[in-house]
């Protein structure tokens, strides 16, 4: 069929179209060069219908073959190109935009012909383009609200039907399937002003690089939207000063307007040194407001409780009871020596003469 290989691409530069009835009845091919133009009909005398016969299939390929022979004869074997007519101006596109491209282009870059007085969009007009937004409104950010504002790409879709079907599954495939961000904000048409509404998120007592000491916080702030209100609120936590993720501590539909009270934070479980603790304000599925603070938990290492020694008493030294003979200091008494008395014969009288022993 058509393609860089059909019957209507030749050697040289050249326009065509082809035509079949609906019911085959003829087709032609009408096509031509700067040099040349050559239309070809083909069908029945008597208005019979062909079969299955197209201006491809039927017409083409004699037009083809009629132009490869004649084209070179009448230019002289040097077949002229187009040229752009007066007032035709070739620009370079965003494939997905059709305007010129910028910074942002997604899909790639064509040429296309315009008229000399209807340009295609300028770059700032491309699909994508980066704009700081006001995140709570989605508007241009300004003086009147720069508490809450991002560098975001914005889509410059402005059809109500085409920002609906964007927002579909089909457009959210449509958009990550090109390179675009899957829930973008919509190109906004003004710049913010201080009768539209305004988040007032703070927290009261604490900031970036507070140090924690003690197990037990209070946290206390303001969460308020001046002219308007809000979804929810959360307050939540992450380790390190951009955490990967947030666990929620807290959330509610209630507004503090002023100092209070949010949240008392239970640390005793808590491991990691360095946390992030953010206050999330919601408007919706698009709109947000959020403040942030780092802080440091820096507990005072518990004192260790000294364990009591024991006391040893000295012992009284044993004493002997006092006795009526002294053990020392006295010269032993001599012991009386007894003289030994003979034994004499039974019936012998004995005379026995005292004497005295010094």
């Amino acid at each position: 069929m058509f393609g860089r290989n059909s019957l209507l691409n030749l050697p040289f530069q050249v326009a065509a179209k082809t035509g079949t009835t609906n019911d085959f009845r003829d087709n032609w091919t009408l096509g031509y060069t700067p040099d040349l133009v050559t239309g070809v009909w083909v069908g029945n005398a008597d208005y019979t219908p062909m079969v299955n016969t197209t201006g491809l299939t039927g017409a083409a390929p004699i037009w083809s073959s009629f132009m490869q022979y004649a084209v070179p004869i009448v230019s002289n074997n040097a077949p002229t190109s187009f040229a752009p007519p007066p007032g035709i101006v070739q620009k370079a596109v965003c494939a997905s935009s059709g305007a010129e491209p910028s910074q942002w282009c997604r899909g790639g870059q064509r040429n296309e012909f315009f008229a000399s007085n209807q340009p295609p969009l300028p770059p700032g007009q491309d699909l994508l383009r980066q704009v700081n937004i006001d995140t709570w409104t989605g508007l241009v950010a300004g003086d009147a609200c720069k508490d809450f504002v991002e560098d975001a790409l914005v889509m410059n879709v402005t059809d109500p039907w085409a920002r609906k079907w964007l927002k579909s599954g089909d457009g959210r495939s449509w958009l990550e399937a090109n390179d675009m961000p899957r829930n973008p904000f919509f190109a906004p048409d003004r710049e913010c002003s201080s009768s539209d509404p305004h988040p007032i998120l703070e927290f009261s007592n604490l900031a970036d690089g507070t140090v924690v000491t003690e197990r037990s916080l209070p946290v206390r702030g303001v969460i308020n939207v001046a002219n308007g209100g809000f979804d929810k609120w959360q307050l939540e936590y992450g380790v390190g000063p951009d955490p990967a993720e947030w666990i929620l501590l807290a959330e509610g539909r209630n507004a503090f307007t002023e100092q209070s009270l949010i949240y008392t934070w239970d640390l005793t479980n808590i491991t990691d040194s360095n946390l992030s603790l953010r206050l999330y304000l919601s408007n919706g599925e698009d709109f947000y407001a959020e403040r942030h603070v780092n802080l440091t938990l820096n507990f005072p290492t518990p004192t260790p409780t000294a364990t009591p020694t024991p006391t040893l008493s000295p012992t009284a030294p044993t004493v002997a009871p006092p006795t009526d003979i002294p053990t020392t200091g006295i010269p032993p008494t001599p012991t009386e020596s007894l003289t030994p008395i003979p034994t004499v014969p039974t019936g012998t009288p004995v005379v026995v003469t005292p004497t005295n022993t010094p």
